[in-house]
Order: C-alpha cells, then sequence, then structure tokens
C-alpha cells in the first residue's frame, strides 16, 4: 500500500427526486405543407407502387404469405415520440433508427422560413425503420399524409404524425443497395471471385420481429430461398437481449456473378425484405508484420501468485511454453481452437498476454501478479498462406462466439459451472476490419453493452487500425509532423472508429506515439514527431454513437517510423507507415519457428497494444481497489461493482498535455479552425492515461473517491473538503473531476443505452475555467472526464467545500434499476507553494 493512497469518502446527502427544469431544445425545422407536397407526394406514390409491384409477385409465388416492406423515413432532427406513433398505426412495427449527423441535405431541401425567421438548413439526418406487413398500414399512412398536407385534423392518437411530416426529407423502401453498400460483403465477395473461390461465406443480418412466430418464419423463408440455390445455412445466432437475428451462409460464386459484374437486381434473397444487412465474415482478424525480425529476451522464473484471474483475453492462442508467458495464463478453449494453431502462428495473443503482464518489455517492470484468463476465438488463417494473419473462423458468428464465450464466463456452459465469474475486465485488441462506425451501432458493439450491464464487467476495445500510406501535400511534404497531422484531421470520413469501438459502455482505447525502447529509426526511415505526446498514425478517430467522445483515451502504442514515397502520376505525396517488426516499438514476447525457442521478442506498435496496457492498469488498480477497501470508509469499494472503478480510474488521470497546442496549431489555418475543440476531442478523446497521478497522491495533489447510485429522475449531492490553506494563498490551481457509469441497454427504444448519469458543480462563485473536452459531449456518453482550472490567481477561496450534483435521467425509456456510478476528484496544487493539501484534506476527512 502506498504511503499516500486516494481517500474514499462514503457519506453522500439523501436521495432527492430530481427538480424538473423547462427543456430548452432547439428550434424544430420544418417545412410548410405546400412544399412538402410537392417534394413528397411522387415519393408516396412510388411507395404505394412498389408494395403493390411485391404483392403481385408474391401472389404468384404463393398464397400463404403477406407482403412486407420496409419503409425509411428519413427526418431532419429528432422525431420525439415516434415508437408511440408507430404503434398507434395498426401494421406497423418499429425496428431501428440509424444516425447520420455528417450527411447534409440536398439543395432539393432549402432553408426556408417559418414565423418570418430564417432557418438554417439542418447538416443532420435521422432514418427511420418501419415495417409494413399489410395493405391497410400503408393506406393508413397514405391517409395520415393527405389529411396533413389538406391542413386536416389528425385522429386522436396519431397528432405525433404531424411533426413527422415536417420534418420528413424522404420516404422510400429499404431497397438492395440499402443491404449490401458499406458493409463489407462486395468487396470480400470480390477478393474471393478474384482468387477462384467457388464458395462464398456470408452473414445475413435479419429485421429482429418482437413475435417469435414471425422470426421463425422469417428464417424459414430465407433458408429456403438459399436452398434454392444450392447454398448452405451453416449457422445461426438469436440473442433477444440486443435484436439480433442473424445467419451464417454459404452460396456458389455462379449465383452472385451478376450482382458483381453487372450489377443485377434480379437475385431473390438480395431482395428479400426480411433481411437487413448482408455482411462479410470472418473479418475480425488481425494484421501481421511485412517482415519478422526476433530477438531475445531470455526467460524469468518468478512465481505468479495463487489468485483468481481478473482480466480476460479474447484474442488468439498466446504460447502458453513462452518463456515470460508460461504458469500465467489460463487458456480455456472449449471449441478445441489449438488443435490446428502451431505454436509459430501464434503471433497476436502472445503479443497482447506479454503487454498485460509485462507492459513494454523494454521497460523491464515488474510482472502483474495475477494469471490472466484466456479464451481463444482466433484461428490461423487457411487462406493467407503468405503472412499467416489470425481471424474468427469463417465458419462462426463473431457476435454469437463473443456472447457464449463471456457467458461461459459468469454462468458456464451446458453442464459446466460459471469458469471465471472473478473477471472484472475483458481484454478485446481486435476489431471487425470492414466494418467501420459510420451511422448505425454494430451488432458486436451492442452485444458488449448489454454483457456490460448484464454481467457487470468492463470491456476494453481498441480504436481501431489504419496502416495505408498516408497522403499529403506537396507543400506539407517538408513539414511531415504538421502535414500528417493535417492530412489524418481532413481524412475524418475514412479514419472511422472500427466495431465494436463505438460501444458505449465499453472503455475504447487509441495509440499515443510513445515506446520504452530508446531506439532510432532504421535507415531511411525517419520519427515523423517532433513534440511529444501525438496521437498515433495509425489510429482510428471519432466520434462514436450519438457524437460520444471516443476514443475515450490514449495509451501508449510504440512510435511509428515513416519514409516519403514518390508520387505516382496524378497522386498527391505521401508517407509510407513502417510495418516490420525491428524498433522503435514496444517489444513484445513472440513465437519463433523453432519449437525449442521460448525467448523470443519483436518490436509492434497500434491500437492494439494500446488496449493491453490499458488492461494492464486494470489489473494494478485492481489490486489498489483491493487495498482500500480494507481501508477506512473502504466498504462503499465494495458496494460499486469494480468494472465501474476501473473504468473510472484507467481514465481519471487522462489530459489532452502538449498535444491540444500543436493540434489548434494546425486547425488554425484549415477550414476546421471553427470546430478545432470536436477535431482535437475525435483525435485524442479524453486524453493520454496517467496511472501514476491515480495510484499515489503527494503533497500538492490529492485524489478522493466517492460513489452511490441513483434511480431514474433522482438526485444526490457529494461533499468534498478543500484544503483550509487555499483560502489564505493566490495561487493556481486545477481540479479534474471523472465520473463513470455502465447503463442499462433498451433494444426496442432508439436511445439504445438510455441511462443517463452526469455530476455539475454546486454554486457559481467558485474560481474555475473549464478546460479540454466540451462540456456538452461529456454528457453523451457513460464516462464523463471534467478538468478545471483557476487561471487567475488573484483572490482567495471562499468556500472549504466542493459541491458536486449527480443527476440520473432517462432518454427516453421507463428503467426501473438502479445505476450505481462512481466518481474521483483530484485537486492540485504547485509543489513548491510548500503545503500539503494531502494532510489537510485527510484530517478533514477522517474528522468528519
Amino acid at each position: 500500500m502506498s504511503e499516500r493512497p486516494p481517500l474514499v469518502i462514503p457519506s453522500a446527502g439523501e436521495r432527492q427526486p430530481r427538480a424538473k427544469t423547462r427543456s430548452s431544445r432547439p428550434q424544430r425545422e420544418s417545412l410548410k405543407p405546400s412544399s412538402q407536397h410537392d417534394r413528397l407526394s411522387p415519393k408516396f406514390k412510388r411507395l404505394q407502387e412498389a408494395i403493390d409491384s411485391r404483392k403481385a409477385r408474391l401472389q404468384l409465388e404463393t398464397q400463404s404469405l403477406v407482403p412486407e416492406e420496409v419503409v425509411v423515413l428519413e427526418t431532419i432532427g429528432t422525431v420525439q415520440n415516434l415508437i408511440r406513433a408507430v404503434e398507434r398505426v395498426e401494421g406497423l412495427e418499429w425496428l431501428a433508427e440509424i444516425e447520420n449527423r455528417e450527411t447534409a441535405l440536398s439543395d432539393e431541401f432549402p432553408p426556408h422560413e417559418e414565423g418570418g425567421k430564417a432557418l438554417e438548413r439542418h447538416s443532420s439526418s435521422r432514418r427511420v425503420f418501419l415495417i409494413l406487413y399489410n395493405q391497410q398500414a400503408l393506406r393508413e399512412l397514405l391517409s395520415l399524409w393527405d389529411k396533413w398536407r389538406n391542413k386536416e385534423s389528425l385522429a386522436y392518437g396519431h397528432g405525433r404524425w404531424k411533426q413527422v411530416f415536417e420534418q420528413l426529407s424522404d420516404v422510400r423502401h429499404w431497397g438492395i443497395k440499402d443491404r449490401l453498400l458499406e458493409t463489407g460483403v462486395l468487396e470480400d465477395w470480390q477478393e474471393r471471385i478474384n482468387e477462384g473461390e467457388e464458395v462464398l461465406p456470408c452473414e445475413v443480418e435479419l429485421w429482429y420481429r418482437k413475435d417469435s412466430e414471425q422470426r421463425r418464419q422469417a428464417q424459414i423463408y430465407v433458408e429456403n430461398l438459399v436452398t434454392d440455390m444450392d447454398g448452405e445455412v451453416v449457422t445461426d445466432a438469436h440473442i433477444p437481449d440486443i435484436a439480433y437475428h442473424a445467419l451464417l451462409i454459404r452460396i456458389n460464386t455462379k449465383d452472385v456473378l451478376p450482382l458483381i459484374e453487372s450489377n443485377s437486381n434480379n437475385i431473390a434473397l438480395m431482395q428479400c425484405e426480411k433481411v437487413q444487412f448482408f455482411r462479410a465474415t470472418g473479418k475480425m482478424l488481425t494484421s501481421q508484420f511485412e517482415d519478422t525480425h526476433l530477438s531475445d529476451i531470455g526467460t524469468i522464473s518468478e512465481k505468479v501468485a495463487a489468485l483468481d484471474p481478473v482480466i480476460a483475453l479474447l484474442d488468439g492462442l498466446p504460447l502458453q511454453s513462452h518463456g515470460r508467458l508460461q504458469d500465467r495464463l489460463q487458456i480455456d478453449d472449449p471449441d478445441g481452437f489449438e488443435k490446428n494453431y502451431p505454436a509459430k502462428l501464434r503471433h497476436h495473443g502472445t503479443a497482447m498476454a506479454s503487454l498485460i503482464i509485462y507492459g513494454d518489455l523494454s521497460a523491464k517492470s515488474d510482472p502483474t501478479p495475477r494469471p490472466i484468463y484466456v479464451r481463444p476465438i482466433l484461428k490461423p488463417d487457411p487462406r493467407d498462406w503468405i503472412q499467416n494473419s489470425e481471424r474468427v473462423p469463417e465458419d462462426i458468428l463473431v457476435v454469437d462466439l463473443i456472447h457464449r464465450a463471456v457467458k461461459r464466463l459468469f454462468e458456464g456452459e451446458g453442464t459446466q459451472q460459471a469458469v471465471a465469474p472473478h473477471i472484472a475486465l475483458i481484454n478485446l485488441s481486435i476489431g471487425i476490419s470492414d466494418r467501420p462506425f459510420i451511422h448505425s451501432m454494430s451488432p458486436l458493439a451492442r452485444l458488449l453493452d448489454w454483457l456490460s450491464w448484464r454481467y457487470k464487467v468492463l470491456f476494453i476495445v481498441s480504436a481501431g487500425n489504419y496502416s495505408a500510406p498516408i497522403e499529403v501535400t506537396r507543400e506539407q511534404v517538408f513539414f511531415a509532423q504538421d502535414g500528417l497531422l493535417a492530412s489524418i484531421i481532413a481524412d475524418v470520413r475514412n479514419r472511422r472508429l472500427i466495431s465494436p469501438a463505438e460501444s458505449l459502455n465499453a472503455l475504447t482505447v487509441g495509440s499515443v506515439h510513445h515506446d520504452e525502447s530508446g531506439m532510432q529509426p532504421l535507415e531511411g526511415w525517419d520519427d515523423p514527431y517532433i513534440e511529444s505526446g501525438l496521437p498515433s498514425l495509425f489510429n482510428a478517430q471519432g466520434m462514436g454513437y450519438r457524437r460520444t467522445i471516443k476514443p475515450d483515451i490514449l495509451a501508449p502504442g510504440g512510435r511509428t517510423a515513416v519514409r516519403k514515397t514518390l508520387p505516382q502520376t496524378g497522386h498527391e505525396p505521401a508517407f509510407e507507415l513502417y510495418l516490420q517488426s525491428l524498433g522503435p516499438g514496444q517489444l513484445v514476447a513472440f513465437p519463433s519457428d523453432s519449437a525449442a525457442d521460448i525467448s523470443g521478442a519483436v518490436f509492434t506498435r497500434g491500437t492494439s497494444n494500446s488496449t493491453a496496457l490499458a488492461s494492464r492498469a486494470g489489473s494494478q488498480l485492481y489490486d489498489l481497489l483491493d487495498q482500500l477497501s480494507g481501508q477506512d470508509s473502504g466498504s462503499l469499494i465494495n458496494d460499486i461493482p469494480r468494472c465501474i472503478w476501473l473504468k473510472l480510474l484507467i481514465v481519471h488521470g487522462a489530459t489532452w498535455g502538449d498535444a491540444s497546442a500543436v493540434l489548434r496549431r494546425i486547425l488554425s489555418d484549415s477550414r476546421h479552425s471553427q470546430r478545432s475543440g470536436e477535431y482535437i476531442t475525435r483525435l485524442l478523446g479524453y486524453g493520454i492515461m496517467d496511472l501514476e497521478k491515480v495510484k499515489e497522491c503527494t503533497n500538492g495533489r490529492v485524489t478522493m473517491l466517492t460513489g452511490s447510485a441513483l434511480s431514474r429522475d433522482e438526485t444526490q449531492i457529494h461533499r468534498f473538503p478543500l484544503p483550509p490553506s487555499l483560502s489564505d494563498i493566490e495561487a493556481y490551481w486545477r481540479l479534474t473531476v471523472t465520473l463513470a457509469y455502465i447503463s442499462p441497454v433498451f433494444p426496442s427504444h432508439q436511445t439504445w443505452c438510455d441511462a443517463n448519469v452526469y455530476f455539475e458543480l454546486v454554486g457559481r462563485d467558485l474560481p474555475f475555467d473549464r478546460l479540454e473536452a466540451d462540456h456538452n459531449a461529456v454528457r453523451r456518453g457513460t464516462l464523463q472526464h471534467e478538468i478545471f482550472g483557476r487561471t487567475n490567481p488573484a483572490g482567495t477561496l471562499e468556500t472549504h467545500e466542493l459541491e458536486l450534483r449527480v443527476s440520473c435521467l432517462s432518454r427516453g425509456s421507463e428503467f426501473t434499476d438502479d445505476i450505481p456510478y462512481a466518481i474521483a476528484v483530484t485537486l492540485e496544487v504547485a509543489e513548491d507553494l510548500g503545503i500539503d493539501i494531502y494532510r489537510e484534506v485527510r484530517s478533514a476527512v477522517y474528522a468528519s
């Protein structure tokens, strides 16, 4: 135990009903009925014609089917209570919502006047999906439209449709392009066709129907279409808690060629209204080195403690016999992956296990005392015999595999009891490479959110890597640092988070350009940065779902060397990223080609590494929490799930540091200058992880921990003592406040993670300036991290107590669970002031 650990403050005010406040929603945009009529009436007519045509075709095929049509209502802004409006129309069923804030409305939706006040063109839109399964539903929808455009009153219960029609930008049916574009499946099929494969795998994601019989019929219908094509249904998965229903199929290349070669739409399976998306399968995979150069790191004989593991690694199978990993892993392989997993190909799992246990081996840090639990979910890719990458097998649905793996931890499987119920943190350093976060949350991200709440476990996931050469302008090539960063900022659309990094309950980690190797790049390669603390060139960037701050934090991910490449005709110059296994980078354990060599190591870099280091930090913090739970007031530690404490403390020390000044300078001369704070947040999240700030206090830094639980529409006041000596000293100081929680999920509601827990500083006379992350953005997710500074030292502090008001709201649903949360507050002053604020605060805490 450190001499100056964080202080636990158990007392809090009574839980109180939250005072109702008047909403300050922005003015809702709408168009006049006359202009909406001219623009949308033809679209409603085409919708009627489409379903009439489909009905006629189905009547020729079978008399037992009722025609279904998925209708897309695209609106500007949020339509309040739309689900209730849908439920009022018999035959309409709410399916999902996709948010698209980056797509500007077309010119046919011009700015307009309302009440004498011009409204700016809204740059966001939302697509709302409904399912239309009989003619009566369509007739009623068209009747509502006609009444609204004719200025007639809508019947009781249908008043919300007025807002829908006022904000409607488009109405159409869900078509083949929606099912295939931006899912990765067409690109995957083309690649396989080029390689001469005759059978193509595919994940078919069905629209989730609430009625079990409708789900069964939908699956049978799709299975019959696959059979008619001489295809095969390999497996299926149904997870009602996240509204997920999918099949994994194989179809013949000859049946897909017309779609690939001539864009033919005459394929019954592709037209099937039961299907939401066709997706590539087996795309959760690792990247490999272009060339491998092994170092020798020797072995270690220190014994691991006989303690339960608290960290689980879902990854490739590590080399258990490696001298640095022996006896430190608990391997659980119920699917028998090890049988076809040669030792020399166990790359990624070995590297991640090494980073979690030792960190960067160049730093020579002590290993974590506990073993780690490992469940292999990757296997060597039989199609990649050159680079020997590892991936989830093509005959397994990723979502189903991870669902089974986590359930096995806490509940067991079949007759098997729970295999590792003490797990508090699950490391997922891999993502689905062809599933960037664009509009809708991926099924895997939804699964992690639900599993987090169900089992009270923290997922730490990587933001994702982009390793393609980075193009710059001819002027920027002479200023590599600024040019590369400017190019990355401008390429936000093509460097999105990789699934499941958009998960709201998970902690998403990006990389900072740092390692402990002390090495310089090879001849011909250069370190692109002249300043420290900058984000890695590999990083995917945010924002996340509903514009939450993602990645949450950055952690060291190794230094990335670059070299200039000669531009091709018609192209700008580019910088190539170093992808081999020599330094600089982070030194990790690695298998060799020889079974007798158990001391190999290579240098690696990327967000996988950063994620593993964040998990290692979680292991160290878990032990700190164990120690705190035995101290004064420590019972509070055990009242709140450990996963929430870990989420809180991993982030609490994070700051933007000097990187923000560099990025602001780059942004100052660009078209993004007015939104510099948002673009910095996209790259840095809440900042760079700093574990030492959290583990131990100093004379000039004190950290206080507390927490509680609130239900919907409740509030609570927490009070933190401030050092009395600050009342008499004019000085700069900094206050960091972090709140973390995990939200329940609601598959049938468009807000998904609906609980919204946040803090506010009480009192308007506090001499604080808000620094770093935007005040509005920090409240959108399940982690609120704010830094306040006293930038004007004049005057004294008139209060001896800091008050935080924590509130719990609903974004739309009516959840009844208590939501546990944890808070960390750190006050920092200059060490050279000569005052011991830790001692003063500690005395005040224990005096009370």
